[in-house]
């Protein structure tokens, strides 16, 4: 009996720990503030831009031409569920043309962890908070 009691409490504290592990930093990114980038005033150029903080890591190629994003990448390697959230992503910031947009349904801190990259970027900065 007392090891059964060992096991189911080992396990718990498993569940427990890795529930703490995956929400950690999830209300910081909820909450960070994207700011826009005047591209008036970004020249030419590829820039490179990180965003990292506890489990959200984005590392992007932002290239500019005639002060319009013309394209970017994301330079981790993603699994295909991330990679289709990052996709959207970079579909919406070049049509709008701007780091503020409309979260991914479902995959808002995801999101808003590339933006913060992509700003990053054009802003010359890397960040890991």
């Amino acid at each position: 009996m007392g090891i059964v009691v060992k096991i189911i409490g080992g396990i718990f504290a498993i569940i427990v720990v890795g529930i703490w592990l995956t929400t950690l930093g999830l209300k910081d990114i909820r909450e960070m503030p994207i700011n826009d980038v005047d591209l008036q005033k970004v020249q030419d150029g590829v820039y490179t831009g990180s965003f990292k903080k506890t489990r959200w890591k984005n590392n992007v190629q932002v290239t500019v031409k005639n002060h319009r994003i013309v394209d970017i990448v994301n330079t981790n390697e993603l699994p295909p569920p991330n990679k289709k959230i990052v996709d959207k992503a970079i579909n919406s910031i070049l049509s709008k043309q701007s780091v503020v947009i409309d979260v991914v349904s479902g995959a808002s801190v995801n999101t808003k962890a590339f933006q913060k990259a992509v700003e990053n970027a054009l802003k010359g900065v890397s960040e890991n908070p």
